[in-house]
C-alpha cells in the first residue's frame, strides 16, 4: 500500500498529538504557599527542592510557588535560614497543591572561624553592594511619584491569666477565631481589632528634599476609633519608609544598623548561601548574623543581584536578645524592582511587630503592614509649591464604594479580610467594649465626650497650694461635632482657703491647614508660678496640674492675650503675641515680693503689683520637620535631620493699657534631638536671652530650679526653687541616650537590658544694675533672689541608668558650682528618679 503525503502528514499529526497526550499526562504540577507556623506569615524566597534530583524553586514576596516537572519527584523538601526544614509526599503525575506550614528552629549563633589569608566570598560581595549603595539609594533620584496601596491590621494575640478574670474578657472571649494571616497554626486563636486600606499617590522630590502623599480612599474599621480625619494622616505611606540603603533605619524610635551600612562588617557576618534567579535575574543570597545579637541589628536573609550589586530583596528581622522593651518580634520583608535602568525602588513592604503584654493585667498586640506599589514615574517634574501639604486627605476619601475598592486595590480581597472587618465591627459595637474604651479615652484624654462639648481635664478637678489651700476647677472644651476649624475652652476654679473664684477662656480658629495659619484670643484669671507661665512653657498637663504644689512662690495674674501664628515659607512658622498681664503679689510664708516704686529711691514706697503691655514675636526655623493634626492643633513628630531655630523679641510698653514698664527682649534658642547610628541617640538645648530696660524680676527670667525627687528634663535638678534670677542669661543643655552600647558588653546589665546616659547643664547670667535698683535689698522683708557671681556659670553633670524593670529611670547628678555659704541649702550630689517609657 502507498502512503500519499497527505496520509503521511495524518500519521504525522496523531503521532504528536500522541506524544504530547503521553507528556501532559506524565507531567507534576505543584503550586503552594509557606508560612510562618506561629503567625502565618507569609515566607518569602524559601528554597524548596526536589529529594534527590535537580528540581527547585523560590517562594515570591507572598509566599508563592510553583513547579512543573515531568521528572520522577517523590517529595519536597523545604529550606530557609531560621527555620526548621519541613518535607512532603508528592502525587506523581498530578496537578495538586502542597502548602509548608515552617517552624522557627532553636536559635543558635553560628561559630564562624576566620583562617589566616582566607576570603570570605559574602564579604566581597557585601562591600561591592555597600560601595555601589549611592546609585541605587532611592534618594538619588530627582523626583519619583508612585500609586501606593496600603494595609494595616491589628490583632489581640496573647491574654495573661490575669486579663481573663477581668469581666471585659467574658465580652471579648466569643470573638477570638484564627485568622491565617495573623496565625497559621490552627490552636492559636486572634482577636481583630483595627484594620484599614488606603489607596494613595506619593511623590518624592531631591532638591529641595520634599514629600507629599494624597490619599484618595480610605477604609477604617477599629476599636476606639473616634476621629478617623487624624487616624487617617498615619495610615498611608508617608510614615512607613524603610529605606536599607541608609547607614540606618528609624524605627521604634531608634536607629538600626543596615546590612548596607558602610560600618556594617564591624556589626554583621555575613555567609553566601546560594545563587538563585528571581524575577529573571541573576542574584546573590547572602545569610546575615548579627556579632552581639543585642546591639540594634537585623538578622535573616538578603538578595543581591549579581550584575549591578543592587538590592533585589530582603527578609529581616530583629533578634529577639535585642536591647529593646516590649517587642517580641519585628520583621521587615522588601521586594525591589528596576523601575528603569539603575532605578530600583521598593514595590512591595511587608513589616510584622509582635508586642509583648505590657503587664500581667494587659493583652500582647500583633501588627501587619502591607504596601504595594505601582505605575511608578522617575522624573516627573512638579513644582515646589506642589509639596506645600505634606499628606493630602481628598474630601471624599471615606465615601467610596465596594466597587471602587474591588476595582483600585492592587491585589484582591479574601475572604478572610472580609471576615477580619466583619469581627472588628461586632468587637467595636458590643456594649462591654465601648464602655471599656470610653474609659480609657477618659483616662488618656483627659475629658469626658459629651457630644458637641468635652467634659474636663479630670485631673485638675482637685488640687492644693499654699496660697489657695485646697482648690476645686471643672472645664469643658468643644468637640468636632461642634466645629472642626473652631474650638473654645473654659473652666472655672475655687479656692476653699482663699475663698476666691478664678476662671479662664480661650478661643481658636484654624484658617488653613495647608499652609498652618491659626489665631486665638483668651483671658484667664488664675494662681500661676513664679518663672512657670501658663501656656508658653511646653510641659506637660499632669505637670502643670501638681506644678504648684508645696511651693511659696506664688502669685495672682490676670491675663488677656490675642495672637497668630502662620506658616510664612516651608519650615518657617511666626507667631505674633499681644499681652496684658496684671502681677498680684502677697506674702505667702517665707516668700514675700516687693519692689521699689522709683528704681534706686531707698526712701520710695514697695509695690507688690504691676502690669505688663507687650507685643511678642516669635519665628521658629524648622527643615524636614513632620506634622500631623488634630482638632484645632498640630503635632510635630521630631525632626532627626536637622536643628530647631527659634528667635524671640518682646517689647514692653509703659503708659499702653495700664502697662508700668518699657523694655525690650530678645532671645535665641537652638534645640536638636538626633541620632549617631550604632552611638546612641544625643539632644541639646542653647539659649541666649537679653532684656534692656527695667522690669521686677517676675518679668525677667527666674531659672527653674527643682526640689522634687523627680528628675527633670526642662529644670535644674540640684538648684533650688528661686534660686537665680538674670536679667540676661545663656545656658547649655546636652544629653547622650547610649541605647545599650555599653551596657550590652557588661555581663550582668546586658541580661537586665538596661541603659545607659551621661548629661550636663549649665546656666549663666547677669543681673543688671538697673534691675538691681528696683529691688529692696536693704529690707530683710522682702524676698530677692540671688545672683551669678563673678563669671562662674551654675553647672550640674549627671549619668545614670534607665530601662530597669522597663520604664525606671535613676539620675545621679553632681552640682559643681555654687556650693559656699551663700547657697547654705546647695546639696553637692542627689539621686533622683523618673518614669520613662521607651521601646
Amino acid at each position: 500500500m502507498l502512503l500519499t503525503l497527505p496520509k503521511v502528514k495524518t500519521i504525522i499529526l496523531i503521532l504528536l498529538s500522541a506524544l504530547i497526550s503521553i507528556s501532559a499526562w506524565s507531567q507534576t504540577i505543584i503550586t503552594g504557599r509557606v508560612t510562618d507556623a506561629t503567625t502565618g506569615d507569609p515566607l518569602p524566597y524559601v528554597a524548596i527542592r526536589g529529594v534527590n534530583i535537580k528540581l527547585g524553586a523560590i517562594t515570591d514576596f507572598d509566599g508563592y510557588y510553583s513547579i512543573e516537572t515531568t521528572e520522577p519527584v517523590d517529595s519536597l523538601l523545604t529550606s530557609y535560614m531560621g527555620y526548621t526544614s519541613v518535607r512532603k509526599a508528592v502525587v506523581l503525575n498530578q496537578t495538586q497543591v502542597i502548602d509548608f506550614s515552617l517552624s522557627e528552629a532553636a536559635s543558635t549563633l553560628q561559630e564562624f572561624v576566620v583562617r589566616p589569608g582566607g576570603i570570605n566570598p559574602a564579604v566581597v560581595i557585601m562591600k561591592r553592594a555597600q560601595k555601589r549603595k549611592k546609585d541605587y539609594n532611592p534618594e538619588k533620584i530627582e523626583f519619583y511619584e508612585y500609586e501606593a496601596y496600603n494595609k494595616v491590621q491589628l490583632a489581640v494575640d496573647n491574654v495573661t491569666e490575669n486579663f481573663k478574670r477581668r469581666k471585659i474578657y467574658s465580652a471579648m472571649e466569643p470573638l477570638f477565631d484564627t485568622i491565617s494571616s495573623f496565625s497559621d497554626s490552627s490552636a492559636k486563636k486572634v482577636l481583630p481589632v483595627f484594620v484599614s486600606e488606603t489607596i494613595s499617590d506619593y511623590y518624592f522630590r531631591k532638591f529641595p528634599r520634599r514629600t507629599k502623599e494624597k490619599i484618595k480612599a480610605i477604609k477604617i474599621q477599629g476599636v476606639g476609633v473616634g476621629d478617623e480625619s487624624y487616624v487617617s494622616q498615619i495610615l498611608g505611606s508617608t510614615f512607613q519608609q524603610y529605606n536599607f540603603y541608609e547607614n540606618n533605619l528609624y524605627i521604634l524610635d531608634k536607629d538600626f544598623i543596615s546590612p548596607m551600612s558602610s560600618t556594617a562588617n564591624a556589626y554583621y557576618y555575613f555567609t553566601l548561601r546560594d545563587s538563585v534567579v528571581i524575577d529573571g535575574k541573576s542574584c546573590y543570597q547572602i545569610q546575615v548574623d548579627p556579632k552581639n545579637p543585642m546591639d540594634l541589628v537585623f538578622q535573616g536573609m538578603i538578595w543581591i543581584e549579581t550584575k549591578s550589586y543592587a538590592l533585589k530583596q530582603l527578609s529581616l528581622e530583629i533578634t529577639s536578645e535585642a536591647n529593646l522593651n516590649f517587642v517580641e518580634k519585628l520583621k521587615i520583608q522588601q521586594e525591589f524592582e528596576e523601575v528603569e535602568p539603575t532605578y530600583w525602588l521598593p514595590n512591595k513592604t511587608r513589616v510584622l511587630i509582635d508586642i509583648a503584654e505590657l503587664t500581667n493585667n494587659t493583652v500582647g498586640m500583633i501588627g501587619l503592614y502591607y504596601n504595594s506599589t505601582k505605575n511608578t514615574k522617575i522624573n516627573a517634574l512638579h513644582e515646589l509649591p506642589f509639596y506645600e501639604e505634606k499628606v493630602e486627605v481628598a474630601d471624599n476619601s471615606f465615601d467610596r464604594s465596594e466597587e471602587y475598592w474591588d476595582t483600585a486595590r492592587h491585589e484582591r480581597i479574601t475572604e478572610e479580610d472580609r471576615r477580619v472587618y466583619q469581627m472588628v465591627d461586632s468587637l467595636k459595637n458590643q456594649p462591654m467594649i465601648k464602655s471599656y474604651i470610653d474609659i480609657v479615652e477618659i483616662a488618656v484624654e483627659g475629658h469626658i465626650p459629651k457630644g458637641k462639648i468635652d467634659i474636663g481635664p479630670w485631673y485638675y478637678l482637685l488640687g492644693y497650694n499654699n496660697l489657695e489651700g485646697l482648690r476645686t476647677r471643672i472645664g469643658f472644651r468643644t468637640s468636632p461635632k461642634f466645629h472642626k476649624d473652631f474650638q473654645f475652652r473654659g473652666y472655672g476654679a475655687y479656692g476653699f482657703g482663699d475663698e476666691q473664684f478664678k476662671y479662664g477662656a480661650f478661643a481658636d480658629y484654624v484658617f488653613s491647614r495647608t499652609k498652618w495659619s491659626k489665631a486665638g484670643i483668651f483671658i484667664k484669671n488664675d494662681v500661676e508660678l513664679i518663672g512657670l507661665t501658663d501656656e508658653d512653657v511646653g510641659t506637660s498637663a499632669l505637670y502643670d496640674a501638681f506644678a504648684l504644689l508645696g511651693t511659696d512662690q506664688l502669685n495672682r495674674s490676670f491675663t488677656k492675650k490675642i495672637w497668630a501664628e502662620k506658616e510664612l515659607v516651608k519650615g518657617y512658622t511666626q507667631r505674633v503675641n499681644l499681652t496684658h498681664k496684671t502681677y498680684e503679689f502677697e506674702p505667702i510664708g517665707d516668700f514675700n515680693f516687693g519692689y521699689y516704686e522709683t528704681s534706686g529711691d531707698t526712701t520710695s514706697s514697695v509695690r507688690s503689683n504691676f502690669d505688663i503691655t507687650s507685643i511678642n514675636l516669635r519665628g521658629r526655623f524648622s527643615r524636614k520637620e513632620q506634622f500631623i493634626y488634630r482638632r484645632t492643633s498640630r503635632y510635630s513628630l521630631g525632626n532627626l535631620k536637622a536643628p530647631v531655630l527659634s528667635l524671640d523679641y518682646t517689647r514692653g510698653f509703659d503708659n499702653i493699657l495700664g502697662g508700668d514698664f518699657t523694655f525690650d527682649k530678645v532671645g535665641a534658642e537652638l534645640w536638636q534631638y538626633n541620632s549617631l547610628g550604632n552611638l546612641g541617640m544625643f539632644e541639646y538645648t542653647i539659649k541666649a536671652y537679653k532684656t534692656f530696660g527695667e522690669a521686677p524680676y517676675p518679668a525677667l527670667y527666674i531659672m527653674r530650679g527643682n526640689q522634687s525627687i523627680f528628675s527633670s528634663s526642662l529644670s535644674y535638678n540640684l538648684m533650688d526653687f528661686f534660686e537665680f534670677a538674670a536679667d540676661q542669661y545663656v545656658s547649655a543643655d546636652y544629653e547622650h541616650q547610649f541605647n545599650g552600647l555599653i551596657m550590652n558588653r557588661i555581663p550582668l546589665a546586658k541580661r537586665l537590658k538596661w541603659r545607659s546616659f551621661v548629661n550636663t547643664k549649665a546656666v549663666y547670667g547677669t543681673m543688671s544694675e538697673a534691675n538691681r535698683a528696683l529691688m529692696p535689698l536693704n529690707k530683710p522683708s522682702i524676698t530677692n533672689p540671688s545672683f551669678f557671681k563673678n563669671g562662674i556659670p551654675y553647672v550640674e553633670v549627671g549619668y545614670g541608668i534607665e530601662n530597669i524593670f522597663r520604664f525606671i529611670r535613676v539620675d545621679f547628678i553632681h552640682r559643681l558650682t555654687y556650693l559656699d555659704e551663700e547657697h547654705p541649702n546647695a546639696q553637692p550630689f542627689g539621686i533622683k528618679f523618673n518614669a520613662v517609657l521607651r521601646f
